[in-house]
């Protein structure tokens, strides 16, 4: 059973819309790939991009006679993917204090991450594909 169908089969929920994106061409992303260059997608990332431009799947929960927005599983549209820039993200270890400046390690990556935002929609935080130094591989923070 997918996603879709336990939402609009569940008791509690009410309202499920799921926006159908058709997919992009690999043109596209090799596109965006030169422009952003030299950060790649993962292939992964590419992938689910073949079969579908984003993601957008919003429900509400039924309390009384109304209903309440509850969930929201969003991913931006490939042109929609967009550098961070003006931000600076620090790493810390759990147990590592936040205002605790000794650690190198921590320093230098801020200064070398590089963010794409890939849920533009979030009102609070950023979901972002993480490049720590221009050779790494993403990863995925919130």
């Amino acid at each position: 059973m997918n996603v879709i169908d336990f939402l609009e089969n569940h008791i509690g929920v009410a309202d499920v819309d799921f926006v159908e994106r058709s997919g992009v061409a690999n043109i596209t992303i090799t596109k965006w790939e030169e422009e952003n260059s030299p950060f790649v997608l993962p292939d992964d990332y590419k992938a689910f991009l073949q079969i579908s431009d984003g993601l957008n799947l919003t429900w509400k929960i039924k309390k009384g006679d109304s209903n309440i927005p509850l969930g929201c599983m969003h991913l931006n549209k490939l042109r929609d993917i967009k550098k961070i820039k003006g931000e600076k993200f620090s790493f810390s270890r759990i147990g590592q204090a936040d205002d605790d400046d000794s650690d190198d390690e921590a320093a230098e990556a801020e200064e070398e991450s590089n963010t794409f935002d890939i849920d533009s929609d979030l009102k609070h935080g950023k979901v972002a594909l993480m490049y720590r130094g221009t050779n790494s591989k993403p990863q995925i923070w919130f």
